[in-house]
């Protein structure tokens, strides 16, 4: 299975311990973001705006990356680099958890904005740990296994997710009453499986850059970049894709403020993005290897264009339990599609030489275009209201139908020489749903 100069027992294990990580890091990921973190912000007294600005805000660290990759061309080591940074990416969680008490006697907007810093700052050292894992990856996993791999990997992290956002949901509601505290017991928690995620990168085999990334200047790399006809149109679609974050952080807003949700009732209609997601990744792993990555792009963005309209009807809670789980089954199956292509596709259209400083190049480009979205989300009501159009926080769910068109219409471009006509992949996907041997 090995490409590289390691011995195949050495890249199998470092296969199955990142299949582990996948697993803990879903636990650290449930339990320090997504609903939670929207739910501390609210219990912080955060408005609409300040959500906006929280997700808005540390995504500009991803700059971070371009410093990542050139300390990788100079010859740090990217183990040693993942390793350093994913730990400062857990630890920050403590300076999250401090906040209510050292903060105790200061006004809510002090508190939302030392929780963005707070924010910011663990997302920078998990930018400059993901470009590192993201090239050592690319070094560890075998070409021709990747649509395999990414699809087992969306798999095994999801189920773990799945359960504990379930568990944790229930433990919220539970303990509601002692409030602010709740959280931080959750977040220590979640700081523990972060930490042992971080440990297991520890026994993976190191691959140098010298074979291959050190031969021309840095700058040269970087400017290559621009010249990357094959990746220029993935970055094209990505950004615009990336847009939808006009309205990510306001859903979780939504449902818990203006609905008043409980924490497991979101949970469990959340889940069903999940479950779907890992019961399909690794159908979706085969169709990548059998059709290619860009008519899996193209059909499962295309599909998800209608789906925001449902969000007319959803305006008290009986409604969503009747309808959202429906339309999560759809997204689920579309998201674990487009998330096993992509993944494979940027493989694909970053060659070995200079693979650190593009990816870096391509997430900054992707991140900031798309960094300004949750905030132009947080005042698109009171924009709109304004104009006398009476809307509330559901209008910036409309706006992602554009953004989505947009995406659809920018995926047409992709050029994958080796891919199947996305017409052959939709006549064909009933099948073999119907029949998964069809695609042994």
């Amino acid at each position: 299975m090995s490409e590289t100069s390691l011995p195949v027992a050495a890249v199998d294990r470092a296969i199955r311990l990142t299949y582990a990580q996948a697993m803990i890091g879903s636990v650290y990921a449930a339990s320090t973001g997504g609903m939670f973190l929207i739910g501390y912000a609210l219990k912080l007294q955060a408005t609409d705006v300040q959500i906006g600005l929280m997700t808005t805000i540390p995504m500009l660290s991803v700059c971070v990356q371009l410093l990542s990759s050139a300390l990788i061309e100079n010859g740090i080591s990217r183990r040693l680099l993942t390793i350093l940074s994913a730990f400062g990416n857990v630890l920050g969680w403590a300076l999250v958890i401090l906040i209510p008490y050292v903060l105790a006697s200061q006004t809510p907007t002090v508190k939302i904005g030392a929780l963005i810093l707070i924010i910011t700052l663990v997302t920078f050292f998990g930018q400059i740990s993901n470009n590192a894992r993201w090239s050592w990856v690319g070094d560890l996993i075998p070409s021709s296994f990747r649509g395999t791999f990414f699809g087992r990997l969306t798999m095994y992290g999801g189920i773990i997710g799945t359960i504990f956002a379930l568990v944790e949901g229930r433990f919220l509601d539970a303990i509601k009453a002692r409030g602010i505290e709740a959280f931080s017991m959750l977040f220590a928690f979640g700081m523990i499986f972060g930490i042992i995620n971080a440990l297991l990168f520890v026994p993976q085999p190191d691959i140098s850059v010298d074979r291959h990334e050190k031969t021309e200047n840095f700058w040269v790399l970087a400017r290559n970049t621009f010249s990357n006809r094959a990746l220029i149109p993935v970055m094209i679609f990505a950004l615009l894709w990336s847009m939808q974050g006009i309205a990510g952080p306001f859903y979780a807003t939504y449902l818990l403020r203006d609905l008043k949700i409980p924490f497991f009732n979101l949970g469990l209609i959340n889940s069903i993005v999940t479950l779907v997601m890992l019961v399909s990744s690794q159908f979706w792993g085969r169709i990548v290897d059998r059709y290619g990555c860009r008519p899996v792009v193209i059909a499962t963005v295309v599909s998800q264009i209608p789906l925001p309209f449902i969000w007319i009807w959803l305006t008290y809670p009986h409604a969503v339990y009747m309808v959202l789980p429906f339309i999560h089954v759809l997204v689920g199956f579309a998201s674990a599609g487009l998330a096993v292509a992509l993944n494979t596709l940027i493989y694909k259209v970053i060659p070995p030489a200079g693979r650190s400083i593009q990816a870096a190049i391509y997430s900054i480009i992707v991140v900031l275009g798309a960094a300004p979205m949750p905030a132009i989300g947080g005042h698109l009501p009171g924009w709109l209201n304004s104009l006398g159009m009476h809307v509330d926080l559901r209008c910036t769910f409309f706006a992602q139908i554009l953004v989505l068109a947009a995406a659809a219409y920018s995926a047409r471009f992709i050029h994958e020489p080796d891919s199947q006509h996305t017409s052959n992949l939709v006549k064909k996907l009933l099948n073999h749903l119907k029949s998964p041997k069809t695609l042994a």
